[in-house]
């Protein structure tokens, strides 16, 4: 099956047609489970790319210099974030969570969505350099009669900064038939402040 990736507006619109109808789907029909949440993150993203008037938001997106003599220099703690997707007006927030990153290399992703649809998700994380981790989810994603409609895998690359309060990175997701074939695949910008105890 040929990759998709959404990209950008310009890019053959007879494709973002067809992949936003496919992601709506997705959106409409996931039930109660975590995969559900990245579904509609999907189906928000395509909906802003095929509008032609978007608000744009104040945000930084750039990454974080790792010299920055942080003071915090793990990942381990609770996090505000953010999703975003870029537009021509700028990047625009797509979900926002809660996450716990433990000690053991395993994270908790909480999104700010109906939890009677199945807002909790589990991922694990490595750091892959100073400053900078890697962090993955595997889910199951099912309609809303119980069908497998195959998996969704949320990756992140994250770079520490503000002295360890604040991250900046990227994410994919990417979507998978129940045969494990590549449906399609959307990139964005995540963006992180830590919650620390007061």
């Amino acid at each position: 099956m040929r990759k998709i990736i959404v990209t950008s507006l310009g890019k053959k619109g007879s494709i973002m047609g067809a992949l936003s109808v496919l992601i709506t789907a997705f959106g409409a029909t996931a039930m109660a489970q975590c995969g559900g949440s990245f579904s509609t993150m999907a189906a928000a993203a395509a909906s802003i790319r095929s509008q032609s008037q978007v608000s744009k938001l104040s945000v930084t997106t750039a990454a974080p210099a790792i010299n920055d003599k942080a003071v915090n220099t793990s990942i381990v703690g609770l996090w505000h974030i953010r999703f975003f997707v870029e537009t021509p007006d700028g990047p625009v927030m797509i979900q926002e969570a809660f996450q716990i990153w433990n000690t053991g290399g395993t994270e908790v992703h909480n999104p700010n969505v109906d939890p009677r649809a199945g807002n909790v998700c589990l991922g694990a994380w490595q750091e892959a350099a100073p400053q900078t981790f890697k962090l993955t989810h595997r889910v199951w994603n099912y309609d809303a009669g119980g069908n497998s409609l195959g998996t969704i895998n949320l990756d992140e690359t994250l770079v520490l900064g503000d002295r360890g309060s604040t991250h900046t990175g990227s994410f994919t997701l990417d979507f998978y038939d129940p045969s494990g074939s590549f449906l399609f695949q959307v990139p964005g910008t995540v963006v992180g402040e830590r919650i620390s105890p007061h």
